[in-house]
């Protein structure tokens, strides 16, 4: 899988992850049910804790147990679109929603799903809380999954800046930060792209969203910026 790394950097870093997760927050889905197309996003709750004997920042173990269980949530429930990133995993639907879009359902059923697939995988307990996230059409679905692989990208190199000595009580902007820092695997820092039409096999990330809208193309911006 070949990865164009700068033309993916240069892509999140041009986003603005403060407008768009003011945006995206705004259309969290509480209790009404939800039609597609929409996200539905597990974060690993307490994971720093639990999975402190792992290297840091990013484990490489974790991060394949984390794909593992994210493949096995999207042939199950039927997402066209998965991400992984962090302690995060992100499953895009765009067509059928799992159990008529009733949201309740859809995260207790999911996290607890994901919770056990992890849990076995790591051998050690593990839980995920979730949220709904409604999505106007298939760009802003693309747009959502860069949002969320440029705050991975943003997090994993303020921790690298950290452990560098490179941040003191004021943190800058990732663009001062990127040339500081080693990026080792940069799968790690933003998250790995796997489409249903594909079988769920791992594509870059601009390859992989380019079916949903070309948001990657360089001199535009995803709407919502």
């Amino acid at each position: 899988m070949y990865i164009n790394v700068a033309h993916v950097v240069s892509t999140l870093v041009r986003l603005n992850p403060k407008a768009l997760e003011a945006s995206y927050r705004e259309r969290e889905a509480v209790c009404e049910p939800a039609a597609p197309p929409f996200a539905v996003r597990l974060d690993g709750v307490g994971f720093g804790k639990r999975l402190r004997d792992f290297p840091h920042p990013r484990s490489r173990v974790v991060h394949e147990a984390l794909v593992d269980t994210a493949k096995t949530l999207a042939a199950t429930y039927g997402a066209e679109l998965v991400h992984v990133v962090s302690d995060e995993i992100n499953l895009i639907f765009l067509g059928q929603a799992p159990y008529g879009g009733r949201t309740f359902k859809i995260v207790s059923v999911l996290a607890a799903h994901a919770a056990s697939e992890l849990t076995a995988r790591l051998a050690r307990p593990l839980h995920f809380d979730g949220r709904v996230i409604r999505l106007r059409d298939r760009c802003d679905a693309a747009t959502y999954v860069l949002y969320r692989a440029r705050v991975g990208l943003n997090n994993y190199v303020v921790q690298l800046a950290r452990g560098a000595g490179l941040i003191n009580s004021h943190t800058p902007h990732i663009e001062e930060l990127l040339p500081k820092v080693e990026i080792a695997d940069f799968e790690l820092a933003w998250g790995s792209t796997m489409k249903k039409e594909g079988g769920y096999r791992r594509e870059g990330l601009c390859e992989a969203l380019v079916a949903l809208c070309d948001v990657c193309t360089s001199g535009t911006s995803p709407r919502g910026i």
